[in-house]
């Protein structure tokens, strides 16, 4: 097996992250942990595997504000990165970001004259 499926989407292996695998399976897929990314975790996993987002909604970006991917095996949804499961299960899933929703600290800025 390679790290591409026929059509082009990536091959992934969803590990639970307990113990380390490193980022690719021994298949030749890539290894992921799914998050809901209701909190922020990064890219990467301690255990060496990607976090990802699993989302059935079209998206504008491909990464999640926790800092996972956004992926969606079949069908797949726009905007996302397309995968294949070798094995294990994508579950959960998290919603795109609302559009134009502040994230941040609105300052003023006074100046001294």
């Amino acid at each position: 097996m390679a790290l591409y499926a026929a059509d082009g989407s990536t091959n992934v292996t969803v590990v639970d992250g307990n113990t380390y695998v490193g980022r690719y399976a021994p298949n030749g897929s890539m290894n992921v942990v799914v998050t809901d990314g209701s909190t922020y975790t990064g890219l990467n996993h301690r255990s060496g595997a990607m976090y990802v987002v699993n989302t059935n909604n079209p998206i504008t970006s491909i990464q999640h504000p926790s800092g996972g991917m956004y992926v969606s095996d079949s069908p797949f949804s726009v905007g996302s990165n397309y995968v294949t499961v070798t094995s294990g299960v994508l579950e959960g899933g998290g919603s795109p970001p609302v559009v134009g929703n502040p994230m941040g600290l609105l300052l003023t800025l006074t100046y001294a004259a």
